[in-house]
């Protein structure tokens, strides 16, 4: 199994003092290396952090979920990085099949995220294709984006949700960490296929289940912060990634459907 001394757990918190206590405490993750990057909090998040055993790098301002968590990489030395949210319930058992995985494979892996009663939460995704997105944002099923990863089942996907997430150090560096630009959301779809673009696999395994208390506020919540910062994400995204907006006929859209398995 892999040492812990090789692995580095990455958590960026924003006002996640409660976030932290409901997930974290109690929960056993230690001997492994936890950072908590905050990202200018005004609550305690800083100081709940440290008395769950976190190292917090304090940032003065929010930098962003993408900044924050190359900082947080800057910051350890783990040969592998496995990026969680405050709102993730992490266990030893599978932090170590995680990081036994991705340094067999390479490329991304991902726990299959549960909700609070169990049910299996969507953190895996085909191609986000503009009418696929839309129609997921509306509540419209469709079975070539959404994928679920059952007990025993390694699954191939396009991108994963950045919720948590499993990285070597080195194809981290390969593909240039998290992209800055993205404030906040889509920062994920880009680093999965990113991840995808350089020949390597992005897989969830069904046999590693975390809790994951998900709160979209784009879905939830009619925010205008939050819909400014989707709006600009995807319009980042889709700029990035062209062969994303329709799946058109084309070599680049060819070589992207390639990845879409369903």
């Amino acid at each position: 199994m892999t040492s812990p001394d090789a692995v580095s757990l990455i958590t960026v918190s924003y006002n996640s003092a409660r976030a932290l206590e409901r997930f974290w405490a109690g929960h056993r993750f230690v001997p492994y290396e936890w950072t908590v990057v905050d990202n200018g909090s005004s609550d305690d998040s800083r100081e709940v952090a440290r008395r769950l055993g976190a190292q917090v790098v304090a940032l003065d301002s929010n930098q962003g979920f993408s900044a924050a968590n190359n900082v947080g990489a800057s910051a350890t030395d783990g040969e592998v990085l496995i990026f969680c949210n405050p709102d993730v319930t992490v266990t030893p058992d599978g932090i170590a099949t995680l990081a036994d995985q991705v340094r067999q494979t390479g490329g991304i892996v991902a726990p299959q995220l549960v909700n609070a009663d169990g049910s299996l939460q969507e953190n895996g995704r085909g191609i986000p294709y503009l009418h696929r997105k839309v129609r997921h944002l509306l509540g419209w099923d469709d079975p070539g984006y959404v994928r679920l990863a059952k007990a025993s089942e390694v699954i191939d996907v396009a991108w994963v949700m950045g919720a948590a997430l499993a990285i070597t150090r080195e194809d981290f560096l390969r593909i240039g960490g998290w992209d800055p630009g993205y404030f906040l959301y889509y920062e994920d779809h880009d680093l999965g296929l990113r991840m995808r673009s350089a020949g390597l696999p992005v897989r969830i395994n069904g046999d590693v289940r975390w809790a994951h208390g998900w709160r979209r506020e784009t879905r939830r919540n009619l925010t205008v912060a939050a819909w400014r910062n989707e709006f600009r994400s995807a319009a980042r995204f889709y700029r990035q990634h062209p062969y994303c907006l329709v799946p058109l006929p084309g070599r680049a859209a060819d070589q992207v459907r390639r990845l879409d398995v369903v």
